[in-house]
């Protein structure tokens, strides 16, 4: 007959953790959260860096849709004086409506009425663009003084020439009322620059006024990307902006004279930026390229013997 030992009742001390037990736990597994995060970030970056590829792929093959349907790419804007710069008394049109149709956006073209100028538009229309944002930034909208207008900024530029805003040295394929027909760009739809990324400034309330990123407005540092600069460089925009270096967004403030305006490619992804070509080809360019290649891509017709980096 089994009996019941008393000695079996008594818990075993050594069943339970001890606290130094629990704290090497706590320690492994916070190191190898350490370990993950990292990983865990970079993948998550890599997902917002394809995705800003595929918009500018839209973008690209919304510009060839144009060209196919007008014989020439959509100009860079409408309104301004080509020399001077001057907008006097004109209505003004930015680069972006040209190119709704073709980005799935008829509805909203079809609010937007020609016989007024961008910032007479219905607020509807600068609503916020999916396209021509990128996930690594972040969305910001334009603050006005006015209920008017109030449009969203977005992170793709068209690429302006290769130093100021009024700069006509060598023209690039967009200017004032200007948009290259292919068989202008002589150096090359393949290793011609339309576009790049920007970054969206802040521009709240009580912010000095800072029009980077701007695409709902056709004026000089606002969606015009110059290679007077390297991509993400630490050198300042000379722009209509706030200086905030911390942020990636270093700026000397220009008066809002035109005819010195310049503005960098920038972008939160690390080591460099996203381009789009004349062939609708979509790049990464590094921050460390030559200026002198960056320089070259930009104008459609310079010859140089510059092959794209990335070839």
């Amino acid at each position: 007959m089994f009996t019941d030992n008393p000695k079996s009742k008594i818990q075993d001390p050594r069943s339970a953790f001890t606290l130094v037990e629990l704290l090497v736990v706590i320690a492994i597994i916070g190191i190898l959260i350490a370990l993950l995060l990292p990983a865990v970030q970079a993948a998550r970056e890599a997902a917002r860096r394809l995705q800003c590829a595929n918009n500018m792929k839209q973008l690209g093959l919304a510009m060839h849709n144009y060209h196919a349907a007008h014989g020439s790419f959509p100009p860079g804007a409408i309104g301004a004086d080509p020399v001077t710069g001057s907008k006097a008394g004109n209505i003004r049109t930015p680069f972006v409506v040209f190119i709704l149709p073709y980005l799935e956006q008829t509805t909203r073209y079809d609010l937007y009425d020609f016989s007024k100028s961008w910032m007479s538009q219905p607020k509807a229309v600068g609503e916020y663009l999916t396209v021509w944002h990128c996930p690594s930034d972040t969305s910001r909208r334009m603050w006005h003084a006015s209920d008017v207008f109030q449009e969203y900024k977005g992170n793709y530029a068209l690429i302006w020439g290769q130093n100021t805003y009024m700069d006509q040295v060598k023209r690039s394929p967009f200017f004032l009322e200007y948009g290259a027909r292919i068989a202008d760009i002589r150096d090359g739809t393949s290793n011609t620059l339309a576009m790049a990324e920007m970054l969206q400034s802040p521009s709240d309330q009580g912010d000095p006024i800072d029009r980077r990123g701007r695409i709902w407005n056709d004026d000089s540092s606002c969606y015009q990307v110059s290679t007077k600069l390297t991509p993400n460089t630490s050198a300042p925009d000379m722009a209509r902006c706030a200086d905030r270096p911390e942020m990636g967004l270093p700026c000397t403030h220009s008066g809002g004279n035109v005819h010195q305006d310049y503005m960098a490619s920038r972008s939160r992804h690390p080591g460099g930026v996203q381009v789009l070509m004349c062939d609708g080809s979509v790049h990464f360019a590094s921050e460390s390229i030559q200026l002198d290649v960056w320089q070259a891509l930009s104008s459609q017709a310079g010859a140089e013997p510059v092959q794209p980096p990335w070839n």
